[in-house]
């Protein structure tokens, strides 16, 4: 049985022709084609911009809230230094604890404000100069700490003369701190400037200055530290009385012995070491304090005594056991040493040294 084939042929088609467009509407789409990307280009210049003008406003805040913490602490530091030497220059009714207290309570104040510069948050650019700042704090936390520490022992017999050297040593260190300050402050005032930014960071002197900015050189004289605390309520060596002790004579068991000559002595009896000693001031002098040591073979002896009272112009002698006795048959040397008193200048005989055989 045939079947038919109900299959068409296949029909032939022309291949697809490209639309053409008119020039006319291909010039209007490629203009709005770049006006399209021009105006992509437009708002990434303006993100751009955008994005660097907040970053250069935070930049410039952060400068300018470094530049304000600084200058809240610069103040602060300022007004310490102020209240600090002005209770040197006029310690009122101040007794000896309390003017000691108040230089402590400085100390305090002092490491706070350390604790404070440490704790600030510079620019990077700013990173140098944020280290002399923190050093600059420093010393001057350490001074006061330093005098804070010598005050009473400046105003005690132990060894005033001592005490008040430290004390003096250490202004210097308020000086060096605002050296450091100076250094950081310029640093600080020159990128300030490269930043455009219109803040300046305030000096900062801790030492006093002459009206010519001229550093006040006389801090760091140890007789004008003396007169300071002189004026201390309760100190002995107040006013601008004359003070001044001196060792007149020394006997050993007895003898007259000198200083420039070799000396014997017997060892019958106790052995002691009688001192005078003169009170060459004006003004009545307490507590003094007597220190012998006698030193050869063996072990050395070291030992004082104490004459509670001198008045001006008085003579008192004071009694100091060695014991044990000293060897016989061998040279002993024998110190007497007399601590200055406060506002003392003349130390020349106030110690004096001994080649003493005990026979």
């Amino acid at each position: 049985m045939a079947f038919e084939d109900d299959s068409f042929p296949p029909v032939a088609t022309e291949p697809d022709q490209p639309s053409r467009m008119p020039p006319d509407r291909q010039r209007v789409f490629m203009l709005r084609r770049l006006g399209a990307v021009a105006v992509g280009i437009l708002i990434l210049i303006l993100l751009v911009l955008g994005v660097r003008g907040c970053l250069n406003a935070r930049k410039e805040r952060a400068f300018e809230n470094y530049v304000s913490d600084l200058t809240t602490l610069s103040d602060q530091s300022n007004q310490l230094s102020d209240g600090f030497f002005a209770r040197f220059d006029d310690p009122k009714n101040l007794t000896e604890l309390q003017f000691e207290t108040e230089i402590r309570a400085d100390r305090t104040t002092a490491e706070g404000l350390l604790s404070r510069a440490e704790s600030l948050d510079p620019p990077g650019e700013l990173n140098g100069a944020q280290e002399q700042i923190e050093l600059a704090f420093e010393l001057r936390r350490d001074a006061l700490g330093s005098i804070a520490d010598n005050v009473g022992a400046a105003f005690g017999n132990e060894d005033p003369l001592g005490a008040l050297a430290e004390i003096t040593d250490h202004m210097s260190d308020f000086l060096a701190s605002d050296v450091l300050y100076r250094r950081a402050r310029e640093d600080i005032d020159v990128v300030l400037s490269e930043e455009g930014i219109e803040e300046q960071v305030p000096e900062s002197d801790f030492f006093p200055r002459e009206s010519d900015g001229a550093p006040t050189l006389e801090w760091l004289d140890e007789a004008t530290i003396s007169e300071k605390l002189a004026g201390v309520t309760g100190t002995e060596a107040a006013g601008s009385g004359v003070h001044g002790l001196g060792i007149t004579s020394v006997l050993v068991n007895g003898v007259d012995v000198s200083p420039d000559t070799d000396n014997t002595v017997s060892s019958k009896g106790s052995s002691e070491v009688e001192v005078a000693v003169t009170n060459q001031g004006d003004t009545e002098e307490s507590d003094v304090t007597v220190e012998v040591t006698a030193s050869g073979d063996g072990e050395p002896i070291d030992t004082e005594e104490t004459i509670p009272k001198i008045a001006p112009a008085e003579s008192r002698t004071v009694s100091v056991p060695l014991d044990p006795a000293p060897p016989t048959g061998t040279p002993v040397t024998i110190d007497v040493f007399v601590p200055l008193v406060l506002g003392e200048q003349v130390s020349d005989d106030n110690e004096f040294s001994y080649d003493v055989t005990f026979e």
